[in-house]
């Protein structure tokens, strides 16, 4: 009696779906950004401009941090205004909307705090609420700022 002798007729499509996975995997773990929860793991990340995400929940309101990656020679960042948190600021109304900042690589900052390297709408939301309450607070003091140039 010959025994059987077992072929495999599938190696190159066997192959080709191993390679597909991998490719896949591959890119998953390029582009996806990690998902940072505290500020330490979001600085590593930002040091070495390696795309990760990190929700800074501060008293005043929500922000996305989004490290896009490396674009021409500067370390990019998406931020986004989550939500409003109760306060003065009057931000409600500019939530949902974002800013891209870019730093030279190895900075590490809140970039909500400094909106000098930034662009978008959001920063030109964030310029009018700091120009109304300048000029809320010029007009409720105008009589002492005007005493204090006077002498």
């Amino acid at each position: 009696m010959k025994k059987k002798r077992f072929e495999f007729k599938y190696y190159k499509e066997v192959f080709a779906v191993a390679a597909v996975i991998f490719g896949i995997l591959a890119l998953y773990y390029t582009f996806i950004p990690e998902e940072c929860g505290n500020f330490e793991c979001f600085q590593t990340e930002m040091k070495k401009c390696s795309p990760a995400k990190y929700i800074n929940e501060e008293s005043e309101a929500s922000w996305e941090y989004w490290i896009r990656g490396v674009e021409g020679n500067k370390c990019a960042v998406k931020v986004t205004l989550l939500g409003a948190k109760e306060g003065d600021l009057g931000l409600r109304e500019y939530e949902g909307n974002s800013m891209t900042c870019f730093y030279d690589e190895g900075v590490i900052a809140y970039p909500e705090k400094d909106t000098k390297v930034c662009h978008g709408l959001l920063k030109e939301n964030l310029q009018t609420v700091v120009i109304d309450k300048l000029y809320s607070y010029i007009v409720v003091n105008l009589e002492e700022i005007r005493e204090e140039i006077l002498f």
